[in-house]
């Protein structure tokens, strides 16, 4: 763990940590640029108090940058939460019950102040037979569906944004299965995430949450399939499942299970294959933030067995992956579908993905798009 990491983990462990390095205006920079990558701005300026952090000798830019920040996060967080009240309220009203998960979700029933949850979009699930129904209806309130792959087994999410006058934009991950690959797609479907789901009252009365043992369970895959996928920070692409914020949603989550509550988060961890992630994540939070976690659970999860396909997936290259989603699509015509959807996505996308082209001719796009993929698929396999 790198000295930026090492002094923001004690901070968000609410220890007052001496600042490291004074007067080295580099590990400042690298700090903040640190900060802005964890997602932990506002989060830092509501634990690091300023005037006891000065004497500690933090610098009063990282202070300042955190109180801006934390005051953009806001004024975002207000018409972000505007919007969904707004939207949930039209879904329930057409007898259409989303379920939250991931940030916004965590961000309205784990921490002080949504606020400090930073994230840049609300991931929602639905039913396979609502999605239709539901996109119509954001399309309606004036969210653009972003150009982006889609069909019938490529993708089982889309991204709907509103960008308003004044360039702040609000996006929401439409999804009806959790995830796109297609071996993890079915570990929950939304009628079983439903069905635990709890009202988020902070938010809407409208507003239902995965339930804490399934927030766990996400939030371990989530980080880490983050790993082998990318994470967009500032429109760069980042592959690791080390941001504080992910780690610190575990925290906090793991800090909030009944004894009951692990005992059945325990009994789903096996029976879905996701020991191995969940026990690298909650792994990952004591290490970080001390988070005090039974060692029964601990020893449950790290008991011997046969590698989990779950845990293989995860750390497999991309050409690997795309081979064991190929194999876990039932029957040919499933396989051939797939296989048709990567390799000649919708046009809407083509000339969106490749609008610095002056070719507007579809098939040399697809041409390209083979080309630039089998070179990202030898520099995977290389490394």
């Amino acid at each position: 763990m790198q000295d930026t990491e090492v002094l923001l983990c004690a901070a968000l462990r609410g220890e007052n940590p001496a600042w490291s390095v004074p007067g080295d205006a580099d590990f400042t920079a690298g700090f903040l640029e640190r900060c802005v990558y964890h997602g932990v701005q506002p989060l830092l300026h509501y634990l690091v108090k300023p005037e006891p952090a000065v004497a500690l000798g933090w610098p009063r830019a990282v202070l300042s940058e955190c109180h801006w920040q934390a005051i953009a996060w806001t004024m975002w967080e207000l018409r972000h939460q505007a919007l969904l009240k707004q939207v949930l309220a039209l879904l329930a009203g057409m007898g259409v019950q989303p379920v939250l998960f991931k940030g916004t979700a965590l961000a309205y029933s784990l921490y002080p102040g949504p606020v400090l949850r930073s994230r840049g979009d609300t991931d929602l699930i639905v039913s396979l037979v609502d999605r239709v129904r539901v996109t119509e209806a954001l399309e309606g309130l004036g969210f653009m569906r972003d150009a982006g792959v889609s069909g019938n087994f490529i993708s089982y999410q889309a991204t709907f944004t509103l960008t308003e006058a004044n360039g702040s934009s609000h996006s929401l991950d439409l999804h009806w299965r959790i995830n796109n690959s297609q071996l993890l797609a079915r570990l929950f479907t939304y009628e079983e995430l439903r069905s635990r789901a709890q009202a988020l009252p902070e938010l809407s009365p409208h507003a239902f949450a995965a339930c804490p043992v399934d927030a766990l369970l996400l939030a371990c895959m989530h980080r880490s399939g983050h790993k082998r996928s990318p994470y967009y920070v500032d429109g760069v692409a980042h592959y690791s499942g080390d941001r504080l914020i992910w780690v610190y949603d575990i925290h906090l989550l793991a800090r909030k299970l009944t004894q009951d509550e692990w005992h059945e988060f325990m009994g789903l961890a096996t029976q879905k294959g996701l020991r191995a992630v969940c026990l690298e994540g909650l792994g990952l939070a004591q290490t970080c933030f001390t988070t005090t976690i039974a060692s029964a659970v601990i020893e449950g999860l790290a008991r011997p067995g046969h590698p989990e396909p779950i845990e293989q997936y995860m750390g497999s290259s991309a050409v690997r992956r795309r081979w064991l989603d190929f194999c876990a699509i039932e029957g040919w015509r499933g396989k051939l579908g797939l296989l048709t959807e990567n390799l000649f996505p919708p046009a809407s996308y083509m000339h969106q993905k490749y609008r610095d082209d002056g070719s507007a001719w579809l098939p040399w796009l697809y041409v390209r798009r083979m080309k630039d993929g089998m070179s990202k698929r030898l520099q995977d396999s290389d490394e």
